[in-house]
């Protein structure tokens, strides 16, 4: 999910915002803010005042700055203060980058007399963009803020309170809406009363805060007290058990990271509904679109990512320009802590690092120290997926207690200021005793991974015990990363693995290690605990690996009806817009009769049930079951009758496993507009099926990686090799043990 404005980051969507690099001021700006708004005439009348720290002003320095949304025309009514326009502006940094959406503005100059810190601005205006279409990763539709009879956005974007600096600040924020609106706010609501007509609101906080926002509209609101804290859900349509679903968990969660990480910095967490579909996580609310707040997964999955975010990115800051270290602290403790307490941690690891393999190309990738917010599949698979990996390694290092106990260091002594990795280290290194350095250094601040090979796996008996030899080698271009390697030996007659880790710095490095009994198999990293380039042979063929291609052909079907053919096209051409990421990305369009053979040096899709090419997918798939029918397919004991379905089937091109093919076929044209959308979101898995013109999803699944490189039999004194699967794993403890939270859900896409 993700933060229009205070986080720059984004959780179902992509970079909108910017966080203030560095505090200037160590007392905030405070703002007194006075808002009528007419949602009708996408209209708000305003009186700030604004008490100026005295660290802004001196006794040569009477002059302040300030940016202000175009059209408000300020005036000041304070004695002695001037105001003017600016001719010349220049653009403003707040939000940089070419599809950073930010409100049209204009700067002022305020001239103040001698000793003179608290004054008034009043304006009024409007704030009525269109709104935009939206990328399946991004949730952006009025990034840059609305007014309308529908529901009001206003954030730090917006410009809509006189932005004088990026420096934090403090506020109240009276509100004057029509009944039965709402007004919701950061901090803490202080008053809330309905008078002739109106619904007046007041919302503080004395904690710092990146922006101020105002979010409206016909909001029904639940709330429950859990400890100190209120729990509230402001929802646009009446549904006591939805709210109460949410209402539960929220104080759950609350109590989980509170126990976990320290207090919980506001009086309040709101779940908002919003009026078009987002999933934004703000200070002490998030914000979510209708059908998201229904998708039954939401409750186990982004709703703690969102409240933990108030201890990751709205309780401790993010220093933007320095990297965005808080989505992938919170995906580790959020989404991947309940993966662990479900038993699903391992797979959800090799996920990520699949997602890195498919999606990070070497023109894609960049150190984390770069990251701002996820934009593309290839940012997400870096900023979200490699900074989960680096806390999970230094958590595999450390040990659970001086892991968290670092964490509660961490987040004690950097609250309501931004925060880096350089801060992240220091608090890492104070409880493991050393600096952390060269960690931080190959980890957070170059690009790349390290890609792992193995071989020559061999056996003595050695005493009472016995020797076994191996050579692992790093594969990657350039240095040597420093390692440590998990390895699991299974051992002759045990049923448990003999686990250990070996440290590697070396770009080739011989193994050795006794082992108290018979060694019969070898597996490096068998639960993915580093973070590495996978080889193909460790994940299976998945449509990540299409989507991610620098390369693609789409190959439509020549004996299809014209009408079927250019829905076709449409497809690949708005498919074609969705992963268009990169300038080194490329993409065309053919019809099956004007290709001879399927390229082996990119991504192939494969459009039709007509397409000449189909044959190609179960002959790339051969060991897997997978067959066509006449009418339809089946895969394993499932069979998927042609009419009213659409499939997506993936398989790896026999002649480079580094190409893959996608065959996508729908019964009817009009699922494809839909399908297309919905694909992205899917890219984990090898074979989709779905139903009907929406169309929703029935079917998916994985197909079965029969033999990683990185697990091999050892061989015997005699030059034997023994057949023998891998022993059990040690059983790991989740980082908290799962108490009264809602049950996780499994299936996750509509």
């Amino acid at each position: 999910m993700n933060n229009p404005a205070t986080r720059k980051r984004i959780v179902l969507a992509i970079a909108l915002t910017a966080f203030p690099a560095v505090l200037h001021a160590q007392v905030p700006i405070r703002h007194e803010l006075k808002v009528i708004v007419q949602p009708e005439n996408n209209h708000l009348e305003i009186e700030d005042t604004i008490n100026a720290p005295q660290s802004l002003l001196t006794a040569s320095k009477r002059k302040l700055h300030f940016r202000l949304h175009d059209g408000f025309q300020p005036v000041s009514p304070t004695a002695g203060v001037k105001l003017n326009r600016e001719t010349n502006p220049k653009r403003s940094e707040k939000n940089p980058g070419p599809d950073h959406a930010q409100a049209s503005e204009e700067r002022y100059t305020l001239s103040l007399p001698p000793h003179q810190r608290v004054f008034v601005i009043r304006y009024q205006g409007r704030i009525n963009p269109p709104i935009k279409s939206a990328h399946p990763a991004d949730d952006s539709g009025f990034d840059a803020g609305v007014i309308s009879e529908e529901g009001v956005f206003l954030t730090g974007t917006t410009q809509w309170y006189p932005w004088f600096n990026d420096d934090p600040v403090t506020f109240s924020l009276d509100v004057d809406l029509p009944e039965p609106w709402e007004a919701v706010s950061q901090g803490e609501r202080t008053r809330h009363e309905q008078k002739k007509g109106r619904m007046e609101t007041r919302w503080e906080s004395s904690q710092p805060q990146e922006e101020i926002l105002l979010i409206g509209g016909p909001f029904i609101e639940y709330n429950r007290s859990a400890g100190d804290i209120q729990v509230m859900a402001f929802l646009r349509t009446p549904d006591e058990e939805l709210a109460n679903r949410y209402l539960e968990a929220g104080g759950s969660y609350l109590a989980m990271y509170e126990k976990l990480l320290g207090p919980y910095l506001y009086k309040k967490f709101a779940l908002v509904e919003n009026f078009w579909e987002t999933g934004y996580g703000l200070p002490s609310m998030t914000l979510l679109g209708s059908a998201v707040i229904r998708l039954p997964f939401i409750l186990s999955s982004s709703y703690p990512h969102e409240i933990l975010h108030n201890w990751w990115g709205n309780g401790v800051f993010v220093n933007d320009e320095k990297g965005n270290w808080s989505e992938g602290l919170t995906t580790y403790m959020a989404d991947y802590l309940i993966q662990e307490q479900q038993g699903t941690a391992s797979e959800y690891r090799r996920t990520a690092l699949q997602k890195y393999a498919d999606y990070v190309t070497e023109h894609k990738d960049f150190p984390l120290t770069e990251f701002r917010a996820r934009y593309s599949p290839a940012s997400e698979a870096v900023g979200y997926g490699k900074t989960m990996m680096f806390f999970h390694m230094l958590r595999r290092r450390l040990g659970d207690e001086a892991f968290v106990n670092a964490l509660r260091n961490f987040y004690r002594e950097n609250q309501t200021r931004p925060a880096t990795f350089d801060d992240l280290r220091a608090a890492f290194a104070a409880v493991a005793g050393e600096d952390l350095k060269s960690e931080f250094a190959q980890w957070v601040g170059q690009r790349g991974a390290p890609a792992l090979s193995l071989s020559s796996a061999q056996t003595q008996v050695r005493g009472n015990g016995y020797l076994f030899t191996a050579i692992l080698e790093q594969t990657q271009p350039g240095p040597a990363y420093r390692l440590r390697v998990p390895i699991a030996v299974t051992l002759e007659g045990r049923e448990k693995a003999y686990q250990t880790s070996v440290k590697m710095d070396a770009k080739r490095s011989g193994l050795a290690v006794i082992v108290p009994g018979r060694p019969l198999r070898l597996d490096v990293d068998p639960e993915f605990d580093l973070f590495r380039r996978l080889t193909r042979d460790e994940i299976p063929p998945a449509l990540s690996q299409s989507l991610g291609a620098e390369k693609t052909l789409f190959i439509l079907p020549s004996d299809a009806d014209e009408a079927v053919r250019q829905g076709y096209r449409q497809f690949a051409e708005s498919l074609s817009t969705v992963l268009q990421q990169s300038p080194s990305v490329s993409f065309e369009i053919k019809l099956d009769r004007e290709v001879s053979a399927l390229p082996t040096d990119r991504a192939a899709w494969i459009l039709g049930w007509e397409n000449r090419f189909v044959p190609s997918i179960p002959t790339a798939l051969t060991g897997r079951e997978l067959s066509i029918l006449q009418n339809g397919l089946q895969i394993g004991d499932t069979k998927v009758e042609r009419k009213d379905h659409a499939i997506v089937v993936t398989a790896r091109q026999p002649q480079n496993a580094n190409a893959a093919m996608t065959w996508v076929a729908a019964d009817s044209i009009t699922a494809l507009p839909g399908l297309g959308r919905k694909l992205p979101h899917y890219g984990s898995y090898s074979y989709l099926v779905f139903e009907g013109e929406e169309p929703k999803n029935i079917l998916k699944g994985r197909w079965d990686v029969p033999n990683s490189p990185l697990s091999i039999l050892v061989k015997q004194p005699d030059d034997r090799l023994i057949p023998t699967p891998r022993a059990k794993l040690e059983a790991r403890r989740p980082l908290v043990e799962r108490t009264e939270l809602p049950a996780p859900v499994s299936d996750k896409h509509p």
